[in-house]
């Protein structure tokens, strides 16, 4: 009954670029369709595609061209031209068309085997109430996947290590007992610190990247279980603003957006880029600050015009559903999340297969770190996930309940060095680069051009006292902080 009216749904693409289906509901993949538990997510693309009646199906090669039958026995193409309909041939056995759609690329014929033969009737009923017969074609960028490159992650992990400093005098002047290793001779430029909401941040430039550097600092909290505990019952309950249907929670997207930490960032990154040029930006954070770096990487893209801006975060929680994912991935295609084993803030706040719509939804790509035992010699695991974000075989495929695995990664310790509270101390050193507001905010600031070695000079008999003071467990003249 649908004879030569429904006709091709051509997907329209530039040189390299992905393919996807006019309908939600199929989908077709470059090499594996990847089942989301509701969703479809195309790994070419990173979308992701609402997919209620969740088909099982095999993709056997790429698509670009999707050809339905007409009641007469012949197809139309592309430009009009039909083809005789001929039964095909798969695996040695002749299958009448019922059990498979034709696919057709330039070098040939490529098949799909489908488990559910009656879906057949809701897409073509789909394709004939949108397309009223015409031929349809959909654009969109093509953005492939992250490259995952370890002795970067070697290096930012150390960046969202140094960020946990509670001296910020040391940490100011990167002479902290973490500034150095990897990250030796980084300039910081800009080091933002909320006490209202206990949250700091640094920007900088690496010299060795050549690249100015984020970096957000986790979670502060009093007690960091009572942390993971509130995970749990995060909602999504703000739209992000300019992205229909896409939520996120309102606090991971506040901490950012609604204190003192993102004027303080951009304000940073501008006159970075004023002094170094049009240079990468790598952001980056663990736990809270993951979250925190994601979205200040989503907001130097859509709303900052920036380029080349990489996002590479360690054990972040889940911040948005799928939707917001789809946007994400589009958006900043550059983005690694790193898990590593059991952590247990990756699982967080929960995925629920059964509520698609509602439920919150990791953005790719995932790289999770595992251990693998080979008599008495024990092995790290990198493994690249799939494009889909909630791929079932990484860090989905183990139970998330270690705080300690949360707190590690790469063997490199990722909390303050008094994990269960939040204090802040500086000395006299660094006052005239001090800016505060009236809520007691406070950021050090100095010009990107002035080499931090110029600030860090101090009189041999003040850096003694200093000692002594530390020692005997007085302040002096130092400030203290609590958040």
């Amino acid at each position: 009954m649908f004879g030569g009216i429904l006709g091709t749904i051509l997907i329209a693409r530039s040189s390299g670029s992905s393919s996807a289906t006019l309908c939600p509901n199929r989908l077709a993949t470059q090499q594996v369709s990847y089942h989301l538990d509701g969703y479809i997510m195309d790994v070419d693309d990173d979308r992701v595609w609402n997919n209620s009646e969740r088909p099982t199906t095999r993709i056997v090669k790429q698509v670009k061209t999707l050809v339905f039958p007409s009641s007469s026995g012949k197809t139309k193409t592309k430009g009009g031209a039909e083809k005789s309909k001929r039964r095909r041939t798969v695996a040695g056995k002749t299958t009448s068309l019922h059990r498979f759609r034709r696919f057709e690329l330039d070098s040939g014929v490529y098949q799909i085997m489908e488990e559910r033969t009656w879906l057949k009737v809701v897409v073509i009923l789909c394709l004939f109430a949108v397309s009223n017969g015409r031929e349809l074609k959909l654009k969109h960028k093509d953005h492939s996947l992250a490259h995952y490159n370890h002795t970067l992650a070697t290096i930012l992990v150390e960046y969202a290590s140094a960020v946990y400093m509670s001296d910020l005098t040391e940490l100011f002047t990167w002479t902290c007992s973490r500034c150095d290793d990897m990250t030796e001779g980084f300039e910081i430029i800009e080091l933002v610190v909320d006490i209202q909401h206990c949250l700091q941040a640094f920007v900088g430039v690496a010299q060795d990247l050549n690249a100015v550097i984020i970096a957000f600092r986790g979670t502060q909290e009093h007690s960091i279980q009572n942390w993971v505990e509130d995970l749990y019952w995060k909602q999504l309950d703000l739209n992000y603003p300019g992205m229909p249907d896409a939520m996120v929670h309102h606090g991971f997207y506040y901490a950012y957006h609604n204190t003192t930490i993102r004027p303080g960032v951009l304000n940073a990154v501008k006159r970075a880029r004023e002094i170094y040029g049009n240079v990468p930006i790598m952001v980056t954070g663990h736990s809270m600050g993951g979250a925190m770096a994601s979205f200040c990487g989503l907001d130097l893209i859509v709303n900052h015009e920036a380029e080349n801006v990489q996002v590479m975060t360690f054990g972040q929680p889940r911040i948005g559903n799928a939707v917001f994912v789809s946007y994400y991935s589009e958006l900043v295609p550059n983005t690694i999340r790193v898990t590593n084993e059991h952590d247990i803030v990756p699982h967080l706040p929960p995925y629920y297969s059964y509520f698609p719509q509602k439920t919150y939804h990791h953005f790719p790509r995932e790289v999770w770190l595992y251990n693998i035992g080979l008599g008495s010699l024990v092995y790290t695991v990198e493994k690249e996930c799939d494009g889909s974000g909630e791929d079932p075989t990484c860090s989905r495929s183990v139970a998330g309940n270690s705080i300690a695995d949360h707190l590690e990664y790469y063997g490199v310790i990722l909390h303050s060095e008094s994990w269960n509270s939040c204090r802040i101390v500086m000395d006299p050193l660094v006052n005239e680069y001090i800016a505060t507001d009236a809520d007691g905010n406070f950021r050090l600031s100095k010009d990107p051009a002035v080499s931090v070695i110029k600030m860090n000079t101090r009189s041999v008999v003040d850096q003694l006292m200093n000692i002594v003071a530390v020692g005997l467990g007085w302040e002096g003249e130092r400030s203290v902080y609590s958040c």
